[in-house]
């Protein structure tokens, strides 16, 4: 009898394990994600595959596969995915999913018409100021200050500052600072004065020659860790590579404020979401465990001391606010002052307004009142035409 017992357990077990499909987006993180999922495959008899994609890539090639039916299980994304919701077939998350010390203001970023669309895993997707304490004495709090410091990096052949110049989530954190909002609920707000402003001002530091207008990610990068660049505007993703390499000589900081105006960047969370109604399959019980494991306080920790990646759970954080040491306590500053980004669906479309305009305005082609009359023209277009489909 106790043979029969076994092996109808055997045969229960084996029919109930599930082949899941992980769609993973950043660069970094990768390893510390592989780790984890392999260890809940080893208890839970589930069996995960991770298959990684570029940021740039993850949007169509989510509503590509779901048009072929080809479609991940679940995907690791940053919330503004979530306006792509109708086109990627995106499941529709109960609240029970959500553990408990999960704030409601990030449940608002993985919502769209009242309806949640993602769990949140970790937080913050934000950019903050990094800078080389072997070449900075005291870190600038204007970007006045920095030009000062200018002239004495010159001097010794370094780089003031990097970051990617021409990447717009980069030039965002300047439209907010100046008083815009690149949406306000469904509607593209490109088209304001502040706009102006922040496009005069983000060219003038070019012009001043304190940033390159060619600086590509390289630059807040790799030219920060070999030493060529003094500071660096990067996000919370990159904090353990910086760690890594530049070791005690690493500083973070707040990004320089604009006048009395503190600097706003964007922020996000980054969630689980499940493309092709994929929690309404036979899958679905298996997809509720790995994101429990994903949210449990022992995973949540894990991420954050080994990746720097900031976790969701309430209680963690408020246990690394205890603990901070100043550069984690500069990361949680700038986090409170940055503005988190809409999941709606009009962001994806300002987005692309927003580059559009960006590109014309850095040519010359358009001065900043006409670049951002046609920023919001390009993505009010190209809004009503993601409504048709």
């Amino acid at each position: 009898m106790r043979v029969v017992l076994l092996l109808l357990a055997i045969v229960w077990g084996s029919a109930s394990a599930e082949q899941l499909s992980f769609l993973y987006y950043r660069e970094q993180g990768k390893a510390i994600f592989q780790e984890l999922l392999d260890e809940f495959s080893a208890q839970s008899q589930h069996q995960v595959s991770l298959y990684q994609i570029t940021s740039e890539s993850l949007k169509p090639a989510l509503i590509k596969s779901v048009l072929q039916g080809t479609a991940a299980d679940v995907a690791f994304a940053p919330s503004d995915i979530i306006g792509i919701a109708e086109q990627a077939k995106l499941s529709a998350v109960p609240r029970e999913f959500i553990e408990a010390n999960t704030p409601d203001t990030l449940l608002f970023t993985a919502t769209i018409d009242e309806q949640l669309h993602g769990i949140p895993i970790l937080q913050g997707n934000h950019l903050m100021l990094f800078y080389n304490r072997s070449l900075v004495e005291k870190p600038a709090n204007s970007w006045q200050e920095l030009l000062e410091q200018k002239r004495h990096l010159d001097e010794q052949g370094i780089a003031t500052i990097g970051w990617n110049y021409s990447e717009m989530y980069w030039f965002a954190g300047f439209y907010n600072t100046f008083g815009g909002r690149m949406t306000r609920g469904k509607q593209v707000t490109l088209d304001e004065p502040p706009m102006e402003d922040a496009l005069n001002f983000y060219k003038s530091l070019a012009k001043r020659s304190l940033v390159s207008a060619e600086c590509t990610y390289d630059c807040g990068y790799k030219d920060f860790i070999e030493g060529k660049v003094a500071y660096a505007i990067n996000g919370e993703w990159a904090v353990a590579d910086f760690e890594h390499h530049l070791g005690d000589d690493l500083g973070i900081a707040l990004i320089p404020n604009i006048g009395n105006s503190a600097f706003k960047p964007l922020s996000s969370s980054l969630v689980l979401v499940f493309p092709d109604k994929s929690l309404s399959s036979n899958k679905a019980a298996a997809l509720k465990e790995l994101s429990e494991f994903l949210q449990s306080e022992k995973v949540q920790k894990r991420l954050y001391q080994e990746a720097r990646f900031l976790p969701v759970n309430a209680d963690l954080i408020n246990q690394i606010k205890q603990q901070s040491n100043p550069n984690q306590a500069a990361m949680l500053a700038q986090l409170e002052q940055a503005v988190p980004m809409s999941a709606e669906a009009a962001q994806a479309s300002a987005w692309l307004g927003l580059r559009k305009g960006f590109e014309l305005f850095s040519k010359g082609v358009l001065d900043a009142a006409k670049a951002r009359e046609y920023m919001q023209q390009f993505a009010e277009r190209d809004y009503r035409q993601t409504q048709k489909q």
